[in-house]
């Protein structure tokens, strides 16, 4: 048996937490000895201790926890909460990344924003043949998966056959319940067979309009639409421009693998001359 500072030390909890635990009935030592009051644990209460621990991470309330342990919980039932409790909170991580990385486009929106809008190039685009799926992905589905998915298919590298990885995006807006996604490979044969992902989706071939295109190479990965799509949008709007067709994005480098942010990719927006030129200055 051990005494409730050694215990406290192979627990790794404060002696603290081992009274209050004790006090209200949750969690009691092994022995008490009546004439001294001291306290006595022994190690088979270690797994008992580690189920109330590790519900308490799941922020179950400690009445609750007081359940579980009289219905006598399995490990490999808190295993199991533990692990969907691991993958929430790596999910509000990333989510919470996300955010960082918005707030730091928008800091160097502020920052370089002249820059960022003398560096939209227009250029004459020719019709364009490409492989690939048009799906409507909704709200719950990844794009991710249905990117590598594609990615898997066809090949890695540009070639005689295939040229850029690209993403034509249908939707007119971005608070949609779904999501109109077309992807796949520029093309520079002049036909090409189906073919069939590992998922069993076909690619089928399909032209793209020949456009002229408002185009924005962004800096970095992490600000790709924010700063590309806020310097196209200043640019055409300054250069009596008007927006012509859905969005394109052509990736000069591709990810290598899920999660990678080390890519480069062209935002193109296809515009034509506005008609009647606006006078923004009128505009009450």
């Amino acid at each position: 048996m051990y005494s409730i500072g050694e215990f406290s030390r192979i627990a790794q909890v404060s002696k603290r937490l081992l009274r209050y635990y004790n006090e209200i009935g949750l969690f009691q030592p092994i022995k008490v000895e009546p004439a001294s009051g001291h306290r006595y644990y022994s190690a088979s209460q270690l797994p008992t201790l580690n189920r109330i621990l590790a519900l308490k991470e799941l922020g179950l309330s400690l009445d609750q926890i007081r359940r579980f342990i009289k219905d006598d919980i399995s490990l490999e039932e808190i295993q199991g909460m533990l692990m969907m409790k691991k993958a929430e909170l790596e999910q509000q991580v990333l989510d919470e990344l996300k955010r960082i990385r918005t707030i730091e486009s928008r800091l160097k929106q502020i920052k370089d924003r002249a820059t960022y809008v003398r560096d939209v190039v227009v250029k004459q685009v020719p019709q364009q043949k490409l492989i690939g799926i048009r799906k409507a992905l909704s709200t719950s589905e990844s794009g991710d998966n249905l990117f590598w998915s594609v990615m898997d298919a066809l090949p890695r590298e540009n070639d005689s056959t295939y040229g850029d990885l690209t993403i034509v995006l249908h939707e007119d807006g971005v608070s949609s319940d779904r999501t109109d996604i077309e992807l796949g490979r520029l093309l520079k044969t002049t036909s090409h067979a189906p073919l069939t992902t590992y998922d069993g989706m076909t690619l089928a071939e399909r032209s793209l309009p020949e456009e002229t295109m408002a185009t924005f190479i962004p800096p970095t990965a992490s600000c790709a639409k924010l700063l590309g799509y806020n310097a196209i949008g200043e640019w055409v709007e300054a250069n009596q421009y008007t927006f012509a067709g859905p969005v394109r994005l052509v990736f000069l480098e591709l990810p290598k693998q899920p999660g990678d942010s080390d890519f480069v990719t062209e935002i193109q927006f296809p515009v034509r001359k506005r008609s009647v030129e606006l006078d923004l200055l009128s505009i009450n």
